[in-house]
């Protein structure tokens, strides 16, 4: 019975918390004292069932006890709970779709992939599928127009401050069936290597020039092609009169080009610094079978014996494109263009910011690219220059060539006469304007005298 009391009290306590009396509850088992022994028991009474709960009588309350309600919070914020990522679930099935990815090679060539998955059967009936795995290259190329008027003013502000007559020159001037068979030669050569694209045409040499214009004086009629460009380093040619001896790493190497198209008759017997390997390269080709190379080298080992060539570190010369030995396509056009085009030897300037840079025409290369030079200008423009390193990336550099106002007779640039020339071809055009710079070019080789020539240098006139 002492234990039922307890529990008996405990529970009228723990129901009193939620009454609004319970300083009254309180006091009353205070004043409540446990049975020092346990009562007699009495006889056990049929059950009867309880009369129904009243409200008990409200007691006035007289404590010293101060309770405050308890009143519920307004708002409760939960402090934050940083779990780790759940690892991604893997896939229960192939997922079917496409997946893009977008990145730049080093030829600044945008790739776009989009790599698609579709269903299909088995592996074993798949793989003998071609087309089952397969990639399709797609080129997206946009072919500019060519330049004119003040569009040249975008590669090089100061033209029409270099040249006084520019705005009369680009009125009259035609852009040349050149310009656009140039990008014929692009694209053809971009459609053939499509399929290999560490061959394909970089972005630099597809957008290598702005333009190529005809242009006429009305008044002295004096012709000009003008080819608008960057601007690569050339470093061929050899002459044994003026250069008897080169470095070693270019008598050996398989690159170098020894000629170039600008050559003339050698004046002494000194033979050319890279004809000894030349020779040795012919004795590999011929004990390798190798007719190709043995046609070459033969007739390389035969150039180099009776001509001498322009030397581009050492020379002031342009490149142009073989695009310009096309003919028309009838004889119309043909006769047209034959007044425009270039031979090696013609005299040429260069612009360059406000520099004016006198050259010669020195060499042809590629068909599908333009803007070329010798080493010596590249350095005279810019001094980082090298084999490696371009003096003018942007298209900024005009080539403007002087058909048909090459010397008689084809030897050493004379420099004394490339200034004046240059000089008198510029006033033919209008003149220079007041900003205009003109940078003459000195001679930096001695000229060799002239020796008679022996029965090998002789011409052979069959």
């Amino acid at each position: 019975m002492f234990n039922l009391g307890i529990l008996a009290i405990a529970g009228v306590g723990a129901g009193a918390l939620y009454t609004p009396y319970p300083a009254q509850l309180v006091n009353a088992l205070r004043s409540q004292q446990a049975p020092e022994s346990p009562a007699p028991q009495e006889p056990q009474q049929p059950a009867v069932e309880p009369p129904p709960a009243q409200a008990p009588e409200q007691l006035p309350i007289q404590s010293t006890l101060q309770v405050t309600p308890w009143q519920p919070t307004t708002s409760f914020k939960m402090a934050e709970i940083h779990l780790p990522p759940f690892p991604p679930a893997l896939p229960e099935r192939v997922e079917i779709g496409n997946f893009e990815h977008i990145n730049e090679m080093e030829r600044g060539i945008n790739i776009k992939s989009n790599v698609n998955f579709s269903k299909g059967s088995t592996a074993s009936q798949d793989r003998k599928k071609k087309q089952a795995y397969q990639v399709k290259v797609s080129l997206e190329l946009l072919t500019p127009h060519a330049a004119q008027g003040n569009d040249l003013l975008t590669a090089n502000p100061k033209l029409n401050k270099v040249l006084s007559a520019f705005d009369t020159l680009m009125k009259d001037a035609k852009i040349s069936p050149w310009y656009h068979k140039l990008y014929q030669y692009k694209q053809n050569r971009i459609r053939k290597n499509a399929s290999t694209l560490s061959r394909l045409l970089d972005r630099h040499n597809y957008y290598d020039t702005d333009t190529i214009l005809e242009i006429a004086v009305p008044n002295n009629g004096r012709k000009a092609l003008w080819i608008q460009a960057d601007m690569d380093v050339v470093s061929d040619g050899s002459d044994g009169d003026r250069l008897p001896d080169m470095p070693k790493k270019i008598k050996e190497s398989e690159f170098y080009q020894p000629s170039t198209s600008y050559k003339w008759r050698k004046k002494t017997k000194t033979p050319n610094p890279l004809l000894e390997g030349w020779q040795n390269r012919l004795k590999k080709y011929k004990e390798e079978k190798n007719k190709e190379g043995i046609a070459r080298a033969e007739r390389v080992i035969g150039d180099l014996k009776i001509f001498s060539f322009l030397l581009a570190e050492y020379d002031s010369f342009i490149v142009v494109p073989l695009t310009v030995n096309d003919k028309g396509t009838n004889t119309r056009q043909e006769n047209h263009l034959k007044q425009y085009r270039p031979v090696a030897g013609d005299y040429a300037v260069v612009i360059v910011d406000n520099k004016v840079y006198p050259a010669i025409v020195g060499d042809f290369g590629p068909k599908f690219k333009t803007g070329e030079a010798s080493l010596r200008l590249c350095k005279t423009i810019n001094a980082k220059a090298s084999i490696n390193s371009r003096p003018v990336s942007h298209l900024g550099v005009s080539y403007i060539i002087f058909p048909g106002t090459k010397e008689p007779e084809n030897g050493p640039i004379d420099y004394d006469r490339l200034n004046a020339r240059c000089r008198e071809l510029l006033a033919e055009l209008g003149g220079l304007g007041p900003e205009a710079e003109f940078v003459e070019m000195k001679d930096l080789l001695p000229q060799p005298k002239p020796q008679e020539q022996t029965q090998q240098d002789k011409p052979n006139n069959k």
